[in-house]
C-alpha cells in the first residue's frame, strides 16, 4: 500500500518522535531545537499518521534530516523508503547541494541502500552508537 505523503506541523510529529525514539521522555521533551523553522513531513497509510521526518534547512544549501520515526507497526513495509526519496526529492527542488543525519547505527543499511557514506567516526548520544551520513545532491543542468 502506497503512502501519502505530506507537509505536517511541529505538533503532529511529536507522539510518534516519542512512541518511536523516546518512549521514556515527555512530549515536550522530544521537541529539538529548530524545530519551529523546520519542515515536517508525515506518511498516512488510510488517513493514519504512521511515519514523521523533520527537514532541517540551513543557509549554506545542506539539508539535515532528523527526527526519523515510523510506527513499530509499519516499519518494513517500504514507507520510510517513500518518505526518505520524497525527502531527497524536495531537497533537490530546494537547490540544496547536501544532504545529511546523524544515523543509528542500527539504520545504516537502511541508508546504505540510498548512496549515504558514512563521515568520520562512530560517536555516541547517551548509549546509543551513530554516524554521521551524507550525499552530495545532483541537480538536472536544463
Amino acid at each position: 500500500m502506497k503512502a501519502e505523503i505530506k507537509r505536517i506541523s511541529i505538533l503532529d510529529t511529536l507522539a510518534i518522535r516519542q512512541q518511536v525514539l523516546w518512549p521514556d521522555k515527555s512530549l515536550e521533551e522530544v521537541r529539538v531545537p529548530g524545530d519551529d523553522k523546520a519542515m515536517h513531513i508525515g506518511a498516512f497509510i488510510s488517513d493514519s499518521l504512521v511515519c514523521v521526518a523533520s527537514l532541517f534547512i540551513s543557509d549554506n544549501s545542506a539539508i539535515r534530516l532528523r527526527k526519523f520515526a515510523t510506527i513499530e507497526a509499519h516499519q518494513g513495509k517500504g514507507i520510510g523508503t517513500e518518505v526518505l526519496n520524497y525527502a531527497l526529492d524536495l531537497a533537490v527542488s530546494k537547490r540544496a547541494t547536501h544532504f545529511w543525519f546523524d544515523a543509528r547505527e542500527s539504520a545504516l543499511p537502511f541508508y546504505l541502500r540510498f548512496g549515504f557514506k558514512s563521515k568520520g567516526k562512530r560517536f555516541y548520544k547517551g548509549s546509543i552508537p551513530y554516524f554521521r551520513m551524507e550525499k552530495p545532491l545532483k541537480h538536472d543542468e536544463r
